[in-house]
């Protein structure tokens, strides 16, 4: 580039660069969403033309969680709500210091739950999206040693790679439903993470078959019990999270 570049070629630098000029990103992600082949790819010796496992992981799960962050509640069933569809809040400053005083007489765990929230659920919604990346992360060894348990002819680190690629799809299909929120329609929010879920159960199944083998049956079989082991799993993780954001 020139000593003095113009905004035209320092936007070209930056698009070759976001693009793969030499073909690694776009190779990556064409591969990827391709069940499997990423994973056959990097454990055939194929690694120079694309980009490493962890690398993509730690993109492409930074974009996921800036948006998760960012986007808008539209679902409202399950959550507590703190705030109006307008943003003001549902609590006022008497409620707030009521339900605080509550709190003091009930158990431990409660108070440990609730008061962060109560105080400001703002900042604790924030912890939790500074938490839950990290906890992601640390529990790609227990999804891949689920997946060993399933499939024990192939060594491990086999496993590790097709799961740090299985969950960088599922960052990428998922993202599709936070961007969704942006609409500002439960509804349409919905249907995207519904369609999200399908897809990516899709894809689990035929990654696997693809990767380890085996009849569509058997990889039927083994993809639920990995999903429900790995949910058995995630419900401690959960509860850490949690706690790790009300103690912060």
């Amino acid at each position: 580039m020139p000593a003095d570049p113009t905004v035209k070629e320092i936007a070209g630098d930056a698009w070759h660069e976001l693009s793969g000029y030499d073909g690694r990103i776009a190779g990556t992600f064409r591969a990827l969403l391709r069940p499997g082949r990423l994973t056959l790819e990097y454990l055939q010796g194929r690694r120079a033309r694309y980009v490493s496992p962890i690398r993509l992981y730690l993109i492409v799960s930074l974009i996921y969680f800036l948006v998760a962050a960012a986007a808008p509640e539209t679902a409202g069933g399950l959550r507590v709500e703190l705030v109006q569809p307008d943003g003001s809040p549902s609590m006022s400053a008497e409620d707030r210091a009521k339900a605080l005083k509550d709190l003091e007489t009930g158990p431990w765990l409660l108070r440990t739950f609730l008061r962060p929230i109560v105080e400001d659920p703002a900042a604790f919604r924030a912890r939790i999206f500074t938490i839950v990346p990290r906890v992601f992360f640390g529990m790609l060894p227990l999804f891949a040693a689920i997946v060993a348990l399933f499939y024990r002819r192939r060594r491990f680190p086999a496993a590790l790679v097709f799961a740090v690629h299985v969950h960088t799809f599922a960052f990428v299909i998922f993202l599709a439903s936070q961007l969704a929120k942006f609409s500002g329609s439960a509804t349409f929010a919905g249907v995207v993470a519904l369609a999200a879920t399908v897809a990516f159960s899709i894809y689990m199944v035929k990654a696997l078959k693809n990767v380890f083998g085996g009849t569509w049956p058997s990889t039927i079989a083994k993809s639920i019990g990995i999903g429900f082991l790995y949910l058995v799993v995630a419900g401690p993780a959960f509860f850490i999270v949690m706690i790790w954001a009300s103690l912060l």
